[in-house]
């Protein structure tokens, strides 16, 4: 995404100093490494286009507009209010973050005290998962040879905020269950990317949600009229659950959970990308035949 937005300063100015919508947080299971593998199998003739496992969102901001519509939804209360607070409330935001400053204190407070009106739950929440160890959102993240973790830079999270609510302008932000959702807004020229969660993690454990409802999901996508782009961890259940349907192979780093010895194979992670139109002959137009 090259597009840059205007930010403010502490006074809700508009300051010089401009930042890429690339991303607002990191969250667990975040599509950063796997989205170039996406975008080019991205249909171009879509009239809207819905996350229906928002998270991060890293996906959504890797382009200016996908769609005349887009839609972000996530099941996650704490995602879809931060990202609402975002959208229409960056200044606020900004003054309840301003002396929110890297201490260990007031990040194991927060852990216990969410806030209490949605611009106190927004701005403790981006305050913890951007100062915790890999984004977790559990323990305080310390580095010893560099100015990361809850030392980073205060000022850029701000900017960067300013930068995604100009991203999210025309974005609807939804809080439903994926079913719900997709009926909602299935139509001939929809498209859907769900990124649910994996059936056994995504290089990070804590992405393995035992009682997501796989099977449901497989359910309500075989019957929608719009389009699907689907990634999933390269499981044998995936690979069941999916066998009607086109889908490639793609391997990435496996992330900060990776303690698993210096081989290859425990560095990558490997995922499937499914969808239910042709996409087979694109992915290895574009990824495979230009490195042979």
């Amino acid at each position: 995404m090259q597009d840059y937005q205007n930010n403010y300063n502490n006074q809700g100015k508009k300051s010089k100093r401009k930042v890429p919508a690339t991303h607002l947080i990191n969250w667990v299971g975040g599509k950063r490494l796997l989205r170039k593998y996406l975008e080019p199998l991205v249909p171009d003739d879509i009239v809207s286009y819905i996350e229906v496992f928002g998270g991060g969102a890293w996906v959504l901001f890797y382009k200016d507009r996908w769609a005349d519509l887009e839609i972000y939804n996530d099941f996650d209360s704490r995602l879809t209010n931060l990202f609402r607070v975002v959208k229409y409330h960056p200044q606020e935001l900004r003054r309840e973050m301003r002396f929110m400053l890297g201490s260990r204190e007031l990040f194991e407070e927060f852990l216990y005290q969410e806030g209490l009106t949605d611009i106190q739950r927004a701005a403790r929440f981006m305050y913890v998962i951007t100062r915790s160890f890999g984004g977790k959102g559990s323990t305080f993240g310390t580095v010893k040879k560099s100015c990361g973790g809850a030392s980073k830079s205060h000022q850029n999270l701000m900017d960067r905020a300013y930068a995604i609510h100009n991203r999210l302008d025309k974005v609807l932000i939804e809080n439903r269950d994926f079913e719900k959702l997709i009926k909602q807004y299935d139509h001939e020229s929809a498209f859907f990317y769900c990124d649910p969660p994996y059936t056994y993690g995504a290089g990070y454990s804590v992405t393995s949600t035992k009682d997501f409802e796989h099977e449901r999901l497989r359910d309500c996508l075989k019957n929608i009229q719009g389009r699907f782009l689907l990634s999933y961890d390269d499981s044998e259940k995936v690979r069941e659950l999916y066998k009607d349907y086109e889908m490639v192979e793609v391997e990435r780093l496996n992330g900060i959970n990776n303690r698993l010895g210096d081989e290859r194979k425990n560095k990558m992670f490997k995922e499937l990308i499914i969808a239910n139109y042709p996409i087979r002959e694109i992915f290895y137009e574009r990824f495979h035949r230009n490195s042979a």
